[in-house]
């Protein structure tokens, strides 16, 4: 269960940051690792072309990213060093960084455009985390 848990953190964590974080070179060399900024250009490429973005969109979507994926993998670093050994430690800061993007997503992207996005992978995954966000709500309250 543990393991199960482990392994869709981690695939979650990848997706969010914006897919794969490894492209090949050639068909037969060693995948080369990418930078921050070729995964934000990608990120906003595959926005613009999945939910037909406009410029000015666009461009709202890639500031953000510029802005907030740094300060998204700086808190996963923080996480990291403390020691965290649980996978719920490294959930919980990819719900709170995961449910800020759609929130800014949602308020960037038109009518038609977020219920797409709601209806994709994406999406799925937000109804997920939000059960998640929920439940730890109601368990601080309690």
């Amino acid at each position: 269960m543990l393991l199960k848990r482990t392994s869709a953190a981690l695939a979650a964590i990848v997706i969010f940051i914006g897919g794969p974080l490894c492209r090949a070179q050639n068909g037969n060399a060693p995948a080369k690792p990418l930078t921050v900024d070729e995964q934000i250009a990608k990120q906003v490429d595959d926005l613009i072309d999945r939910y037909k973005l406009d410029d000015y969109q666009a461009f709202r979507i890639d500031t953000l990213l510029q802005h907030y994926v740094p300060v998204y993998h700086a808190a996963m670093q923080k996480v990291k060093d403390s020691g965290a050994a649980q996978v719920e430690s490294y959930q919980m800061v990819l719900d709170y960084w995961a449910d800020f993007f759609d929130t800014q997503y949602q308020q960037i992207f038109n009518e038609d455009q977020w219920k797409l996005y709601l209806k994709s992978a994406a999406g799925r995954e937000k109804k997920k985390r939000d059960k998640r966000l929920e439940a730890a709500r109601q368990g601080k309250a309690n």
